[in-house]
């Protein structure tokens, strides 16, 4: 890649990261009677983080993603995810936490929740696999390496999820990168959001 080609591809992407966060919203009224298990949550981030993924996606609102998980605790999310650590030896990783966490502010200023089309019995099985990789600590993938599944950035989780029960929730969609130390191509959050078998109910 030639030197003034590479200053024009970062210089948006610096841009956003010097750029002062959002405004801070409050915690959303969330519809938990119409919550599911296996549900999509995007969020737009307040990070210096997500102001760069934004920047990597042409008119989408959403940084992050996870899945929706009942237990005991409540609902929460499962979600790969970097610089949120809980505890001073926690490291970035595929963690599940309460969903009010997770549309928290400081953390979101947007957010949507998306019903899944895939069966009960599909949904108990990709669960179960969600619910294994937080008990093995699965690293969140810093190289944004979508065919290497060792370690998981949000997106991947999503898609290796399921991909894992025969469905391509990103349906071959890749957005393109071409910066330095990042691969050509990345599953970003829109590349889901535009499955339209996602069904919307829920924006804040």
């Amino acid at each position: 890649m030639r030197p003034l080609r590479v200053i024009y591809t970062l210089l948006p992407f610096l841009l956003l990261a010097c750029a002062p966060t959002a405004p801070q919203r409050g915690v959303p009224q969330i519809p938990y009677d119409s919550l599911r298990t296996g549900d999509i949550v995007f969020r737009r981030g307040c990070s210096y983080t997500s102001h760069i993924v934004l920047a990597g996606q042409a008119n989408h609102n959403y940084s992050h993603i996870g899945l929706v998980q009942h237990n005991d605790s409540g609902w929460c999310v499962i979600h790969s995810v970097n610089d949120e650590h809980d505890h001073p030896t926690d490291f970035d990783r595929v963690k599940i936490e309460k969903i009010e966490r997770f549309f928290a502010p400081g953390r979101a200023t947007n957010g949507e929740i998306m019903h899944t089309w895939l069966n009960d019995s599909t949904v108990a099985k990709m669960s179960q696999q969600a619910i294994q990789l937080v008990k093995d600590s699965i690293r969140f993938d810093a190289s944004f390496n979508s065919d290497d599944h060792k370690k998981l950035y949000c997106t991947e989780l999503i898609y290796f999820l399921y991909k894992n029960v025969g469905e391509d929730i990103t349906e071959g969609r890749r957005t393109p990168v071409g910066i330095l130390c990042f691969p050509d191509e990345i599953i970003f959050p829109c590349d889901i959001y535009e499955n339209k078998k996602l069904k919307s109910y829920y924006k804040f």
